[in-house]
């Protein structure tokens, strides 16, 4: 043909890109329903969504077309199901923002407080207490919302947070004021503003619901993770926001210090987390013999528990089904696999929740996390290859063969000490190039200093993560073992501290820009697309060897052009 002899890298592109779709289908699945889900949200039309899925799924079931042609149409289903949940989804919202409209703003509702309780401090001894309502119905007990998210807004005094003020689980009824407005991510949400002398408490929450269990264990958790470093200012707060995700323990000038050096992201469980948390549990199950493909039944209901207690945040519980998605794939004879599983997972969480596709927290983690599992290892080989570590390890052969034992274990603490610094470096930059165009475009921020400080902030994290686990478990020994653990962890915190400050002190590190239009966001990420398949075509199928300039052995492309 033509078109391979003249473009030969095209060739090679596109055999590449349908070779990775045949493997993995679902990656072009979840985009299709991505695509349908902002195109459903931005121009409604459900009834016209719900009649072309019922046509496209009746066509795949009765006509007996090619191959091509089935495809096409399982994509157009893809993509109108996607637009059918998010249309929908606004349609319910404005129907039940109508509904409050007409019954007047002030109204009296019974709900049940959600499973966390936000305390945000404000002119001299009052506070507001925020939580999701759970169930809110009428006086009569008939449920008014389904579609639309509803916040209460509680005001008391500051000492009312163990006394009077609502508690996860229990059971209230509300006269306020409810309105209706657009949130953050742009969609109809309720607001319910109340306080002491318009609440009144129904019922407790239920002591042996789940509920009440995961705040009561997130309190004691709180506690055991500050024993011995009580007095140290800030750090036990910082400390009970990495590990719990207490952010209202965060002071409002350390919360500014870390998002202008762009690390705020180690306050948010996600990722970082539930890895950790995740890699532990794992260490002590096949600790304790466990075959590999049943790890995931005891490992699951430790990170569901752990991602309730921590507040199921959007990118927490993003994380915690990606790991288990990962993990379970030995259960069913599969091999585990990280793009797989992060659409996989982008396809529940956007299914269940599809306004979550704007949500910052929710959006960011997606881009980090995928931006993680394309680059990261492509960047960690480059970066070996450029220092050698090769060389270094064939020199490590040769003194051990030499017989000289000490040269060996040095140059093994320089390929461990060096490895350890690329791997943070592969990560750190994948991240960032993943984030960029988001913060560009959500906050007009451009954080070079980000880069640079996660290079030391992202390991200490890890360590904080790590101490306060060993700090936690040992509370349960011995409080002076726990004491010691604790002030490891709060050792990592200052120098996290620290060099957040020295970063934010550079001009250059973070500063304004003008507002990323969202073709800029799209063309960022199209660049990045390219460099991954990029990254892919160049790597043969024996190894890394591309990296040296070797060839591998010869390919051919689907449109029959080789290469060597």
């Amino acid at each position: 043909m033509i078109l391979p002899q003249r473009f030969p890298r095209f060739a090679r592109t596109v055999d590449a890109v349908w070779q990775q779709h045949r493997r993995q289908p679902l990656l072009a699945v979840t985009g299709l329903f991505l695509l349908g889900i902002i195109c459903g949200y931005r121009f409604g039309l459900w009834p016209v969504a719900v009649g072309g899925a019922v046509a496209c799924s009746q066509v795949l079931v009765w006509w007996r077309g090619g191959v091509a042609w089935r495809a096409s149409v399982a994509a157009i289903l893809f993509f109108l199901l996607g637009w059918c949940v998010a249309s929908g989804n606004d349609a319910g919202r404005m129907r039940e923002a109508e509904r409050l409209k007409a019954s007047g703003p002030k109204q009296t509702f019974i709900c049940r407080a959600g499973p966390e309780v936000v305390v945000t401090p404000l002119r001299g001894e009052s506070a507001k207490f925020t939580f999701q309502a759970e169930h809110l119905r009428n006086t009569d007990g008939k449920r008014m919302f389904y579609f639309l998210p509803v916040e209460v807004n509680w005001f008391g005094a500051r000492q009312s947070e163990l006394t009077l003020a609502p508690q996860p689980g229990e059971v209230w009824r509300l006269t306020g004021r409810a309105t209706v407005k657009k949130g953050r991510d742009g969609r109809l949400a309720l607001t319910v503003n109340t306080g002491e002398e318009r609440a009144k408490k129904l019922t407790d929450a239920d002591l042996g619901a789940w509920l009440v269990r995961i705040s009561h264990a997130r309190r004691q958790a709180a506690r055991r993770l500050v024993i011995g470093i009580e007095d140290w200012g800030v750090i036990p707060g910082l400390n009970q926001a990495m590990m719990l995700g207490c952010r209202n323990e965060i002071p409002r000038d350390m919360k500014r210090v870390f998002s202008n050096s762009g690390t705020i992201h180690v306050f948010a469980i996600s990722g970082m987390n539930i890895a950790l948390i995740a890699a532990l549990l794992i260490v002590v199950v096949s600790a304790l013999g466990v075959p590999r493909p049943y790890w995931v039944l005891i490992v699951a209901p430790l990170l569901i528990f752990y991602t309730f207690a921590s507040g199921a945040q959007p990118s927490a519980v993003r994380a915690c089904l990606m790991a288990l998605i990962y993990f379970a794939a030995p259960l069913f004879g599969r091999k585990p696999d990280g793009i797989a599983a992060l659409c996989a997972t982008a396809l529940i969480v956007y299914a269940y929740a599809p306004c979550l596709v704007y949500n910052i927290g929710c959006t960011l983690s997606f881009a980090v996390m995928g931006g993680l599992v394309v680059f990261c290892q492509p960047f960690c080989a480059i970066g070996r290859t450029l220092c050698r570590v090769g060389l270094l390890e064939q020199r490590a052969r040769l003194f051990k063969q030499a017989g000289s034992p000490s040269a060996e274990v040095r140059v093994r603490c320089v390929i461990v000490v060096l490895g350890a610094l690329i791997d943070t470096v592969a990560v750190s930059f994948a991240a960032w190039l993943a984030s960029l165009p988001l913060t560009a475009y959500y906050f007009a921020r451009f954080t070079p200093g980000g880069f640079f400080a996660n290079l030391v902030i992202a390991p200490c994290a890890f360590l904080v993560m790590v101490g306060g686990c060993l700090g936690l478990a040992a509370s349960f020994v011995s409080d002076w073992i726990a004491s010691v653990f604790n002030h490891a962890a709060g050792f990592f915190t200052v120098i996290m501290i620290r060099t957040a400050e020295i970063t934010v002190g550079y001009s250059w590190a973070n500063f304004r820009i003008t507002r990323w239009e969202p073709w800029q966001v799209w063309l960022w990420f199209l660049v990045l697309a390219a460099c991954a398949a990029w990254l892919r075509i160049r790597r043969p199928a024996d190894g890394l060897a591309w990296l040296d300039g070797a060839g591998g052995e010869r390919h051919t492309s689907r449109f029959g052009a080789g290469r060597r």
